[in-house]
């Protein structure tokens, strides 16, 4: 015996879709929005008495009865049995469902009814149908030869077809025998017995089955399980068949609370026929509220080995993952405190991290900060604090403590500010080895000046011109005997301006001596829409810059110029330059342009060019273009012209219409740090309301083409 779940969920349908209900006359409406007395009410233009016992009732006929109404031209009362037969059709409704027929008989003694030639609209949701005979009892339903769909009666582009069913209103279920899903005509699927819900509610049972193909695992087939353990408990079994690696096996389990909620997600795979190992993979997220601003977090993954995601992932992100992180933490924060502690570990994946170069695990990572804001003095206070144990296998481990107090006083108005800030930095080493213990101690001066310049525009509007300049002082201090545990230089831009650390991470405070000076011009319309900005900016070193990751000092007498321009054309139109000038190699050192274009109908263009000196070059290009509003083509081509390789290319066909889409895409993309590439191919049919046959590719579109967006 076959058992299928598939949920039918009611979504909205287009504008230009046709309705999907029963048709109604107005006295029909009428009769509708009459209310109950909770006593029978028998509304009719004429009436007559055939015989003992015998009524005919004629002409727009309206019964209510608590939720059940019944509206039909003409009806013959029994009053003995309590039953009325229909002459010339006949209407019912009650809460659940609009059921409208060529014959029937309903009995007011037990609200039992008897329909023949039935065409249905269940309240719930889109479902819609008719049926050969249909009984109606105590919110229950049993018919004989049905056809059901979410598309209209107009345009039946799918249905399911059954011999018969029971369908249980209370419960949102329904049994159905010999069961057929049609599209276009054809039948795709037969289940000799299966259970429906009828309404949003989660049931037990399979789901619609998944499938794709790629050069990494062949044939890729899924079917999934889904188990409704509770309310807010579930889980989902879903045995995998990978033709180049053998059978699989998923399982996600999700929970929640008032307080919390996680997911568990499982894969595993033994013996794999193209590895001659056991892979698998382990992801758990996991998040409690247990006190107003206090939560505790888990993020844990673990794969069996560095290649898995190069087999089984389906994003060129995912595989390019140099390491998986692992953490759990505590965070707390209050009106003017925050509160950290957690601890890291690190999975390596990519081969080119070497033993030395493979990072710390934070056993533990505490940090504390206090701050005061007192916004009538314009006066700011407070301290920054951090604990650190680091840990590595075959390397000195340290705990490192980082403390901050800082202060600042601002002076503001409309046209300005000028906010000077003094900071004193603390850093302590203690090392798990024979070495000595080290400090590092200095402080940090800086002062931030801008103002605000505003014109009107004689056709409306305004622009700005808003200088900026940003002076901090760092003195000097040798570093060079500080192993590096977690920092990294910051890679420059326009934020690095105005940064009082060129480091990330407390093992490096750089030596600052210098002066940012940066103006942006805006333009805003008369209906305060922004219209395009421009930025230039640079740093004027006065000194060395000794304090170096490696060790090395640089000479640099100032930074790069940024130049940075954003144009909003209109709603639609947006466009974006980024230039980091080397004025000293006379090179540019970093830049991207960006172009997009997104419209009401759903129809995306992106294009972008991005350029790091000596290390990328890229062109990347998408589109998503509507084509008579059913048909839409998808592309995305992501090319590397330093190293003449495609990264990610992608071509698509989507259909949608009123009641389902149709999906077809081919994707090629890298797949590991050497250019090992994967080719794969995904369908999807998805039926609005019903569920989707195939892989859904939906994801990595969302994922790859910025502005995409689903037809439902």
């Amino acid at each position: 015996m076959t058992i299928m779940i598939i949920q039918l969920a009611a979504q909205a349908q287009p504008a230009s879709c046709p309705a999907v209900d029963v048709m109604m006359s107005p006295a029909q409406q009428q009769c509708i929005e009459q209310p109950s007395t909770g006593k029978i009410n028998l509304l009719a233009s004429r009436s007559a008495v055939l015989g003992p016992s015998e009524f005919l009732l004629d002409g727009n006929i309206c019964i209510i009865q608590d939720d059940m109404r019944m509206m039909a031209p003409k009806l013959y009362y029994h009053q003995t049995e309590q039953l009325f037969d229909s002459e010339g059709g006949v209407m019912l409704q009650n809460s659940n469902q609009r059921i409208s027929a060529a014959k029937g008989q309903f009995n007011s003694a037990d609200m039992s009814a008897k329909l023949e030639i039935v065409d249905f609209f269940l309240m719930d949701s889109d479902i819609n149908g008719q049926a050969q005979r249909m009984a109606l009892s105590d919110n229950k339903s049993q018919l004989d030869y049905l056809t059901f769909s979410t598309c209209s009666p107009q345009q039946r582009d799918w249905e399911i077809v059954s011999k018969s069913a029971d369908l249980d209103h209370e419960e949102g279920v329904g049994t159905f025998r010999g069961m057929r899903l049609r599209f276009k005509d054809v039948p795709i699927f037969y289940l000799p017995w299966a259970k429906l819900p009828l309404n949003d509610d989660r049931r037990t049972g399979l789901l619609i089955p998944g499938f794709s193909y790629s050069d990494n695992t062949g044939l890729d087939l899924s079917l999934p399980y889904y188990i409704n353990i509770a309310p807010q408990m579930d889980a989902t079994l879903t045995p995998r068949f990978l033709q180049q690696h053998g059978l699989m096996l998923g399982a996600e389990f999700r929970y929640m609370s008032a307080n919390s909620r996680g997911t568990f997600t499982g894969n595993y795979l033994p013996d794999d026929d193209r590895r001659d190992r056991d892979r698998g993979l382990i992801e758990y997220t996991h998040q409690t509220r247990f006190a107003r601003g206090w939560s505790f977090n888990s993020d844990l993954n673990h794969v069996t080995d560095s290649q898995y995601y190069e087999d089984f992932a389906s994003s060129s992100y995912i595989t390019s993952t140099p390491y998986l992180r692992s953490a759990i933490n505590v965070r707390g924060n209050g009106l003017n405190w925050r509160f950290f502690a957690g601890i890291n570990d690190y999975q390596v994946l990519s081969q080119n991290i070497t033993a030395a170069n493979e990072p710390f695990q934070t056993l533990p990572e505490i940090s504390f900060d206090w701050f005061e804001y007192n916004y009538q003095l314009q006066l700011n206070y407070g301290v920054t604090s951090e604990l650190v144990n680091f840990y590595r296998e075959d390397s000195v481990g340290v705990w490192r403590g980082d403390i901050s107090p800082w202060v600042e006083k601002q002076w503001s108005n409309a046209w300005g500010y000028i906010k000077p800030k003094l900071e004193y930095r603390s850093t302590q080493y203690q090392f798990d080895d024979d070495r000595d213990n080290l400090s590092r101690n200095l402080p940090i001066g800086s002062i931030d000046m801008g103002l605000s310049f505003e014109k009107s525009a004689v056709t409306g509007g305004f622009k700005t011109i808003e200088p900026r300049l940003f002076y901090v002082y760092a003195p000097e201090r040798d570093q060079s005997d500080i192993p590096i545990f977690d920092s990294r230089e910051l890679t420059f831009g326009s934020s690095l301006l105005f940064q009082t650390n060129r480091f990330s991470g407390a093992d490096r405070q750089s030596d600052m001596n210098q002066v940012a000076a940066a103006v942006t011009h805006r333009s805003f319309a008369d209906n305060g829409r922004e219209q395009w900005n421009f930025t230039i900016g640079q740093i004027k070193y006065f000194d060395d810059q000794v304090v170096q990751i490696n060790n090395q000092p640089e000479d640099l007498t100032k930074s790069p110029l940024v130049i940075e321009y954003n144009h909003f054309l209109n709603r639609y139109w947006s466009a974006g330059l980024s230039i980091h000038y080397d004025q000293t190699e006379s090179e540019v050192e970093r830049g991207l342009f960006r172009v997009q274009r997104k419209t009401a109908n759903l129809s995306v263009f992106n294009f972008a060019y991005r350029f790091r000196r000596n290390q990328l070059e890229q062109l990347d290009t998408s589109f998503v273009i509507p084509i008579k509003g059913q048909h839409r083509i998808i592309a995305r081509w992501n090319y590397s012209t330093q190293s003449n390789k495609t990264i990610e290319a992608l071509f698509g066909y989507e259909r949608k219409n009123c009641c389902w889409a149709f999906r077809l895409m081919g994707r090629h993309y890298l797949t590991d740090e050497s250019g090992q590439s994967n080719n794969g191919i995904y369908a999807e049919i998805q039926f609005n309301g019903l569920g989707s046959i195939g892989r859904n590719p939906r994801r990595i579109l969302k994922q790859t083409i910025s502005g995409y967006n689903e037809a439902f």
